[in-house]
């Protein structure tokens, strides 16, 4: 996908796309063309924008909403848009468990957070998940340990067995 970078940051100046989410590294914008924006805050967001990237560009999995476009900065990342989900339920149903802990047993889990080292304590958060297509998927998902260990403000964070 041919993405043009310096018309989205002006677009982005003149407010023309619509603020859906914000968190302590990035901004996401709808494109309205049926993908979003990461925009980097801070060093933080700049390392999960490559996180995410990195994670997507090799997921074989198809449980990680796809990433289209990264900025050779990385300080801008195209995502697929997700629907917003009313509850973790709707993951669980899914997926056919009963809760974070059955689901995170699921090979295609396990494998995908001991190779991208992910934090199950974002993962299992609501707001990490989205639809497309009908179907659940990790929207957010940037925040691995080692971006934890560097950019916390404590400089780790917990990662509960599976």
């Amino acid at each position: 996908m041919a993405v043009d970078f310096d018309n989205i940051r002006a677009d982005i100046e003149k407010k023309k796309y619509r603020l859906i989410g914000s968190g302590s590294g990035r901004l996401v914008y709808d494109l309205d063309n049926g993908y979003v924006i990461k925009v980097v805050k801070n060093r933080r967001g700049l390392a999960q924008n490559k996180a995410e990237y990195r994670i997507a560009a090799s997921d074989h999995s198809h449980i990680f909403a796809k990433v289209t476009a990264v900025s050779e900065d990385s300080y801008y990342l195209v995502m697929e848009k997700a629907e917003m989900m009313s509850s973790i339920a709707e993951v669980w149903k899914y997926y056919h468990v009963r809760n974070n802990r059955e689901l995170f047993r699921l090979k295609k889990f396990r494998e995908a957070i001991r190779k991208n080292n992910l934090l199950l304590a974002d993962l299992g958060r609501l707001n990490s998940w989205g639809k497309v297509r009908g179907k659940p998927v990790i929207i957010d998902f940037g925040f691995t340990s080692e971006v934890s260990r560097y950019y916390s403000p404590f400089g780790f964070r917990f990662n509960f067995n599976i």
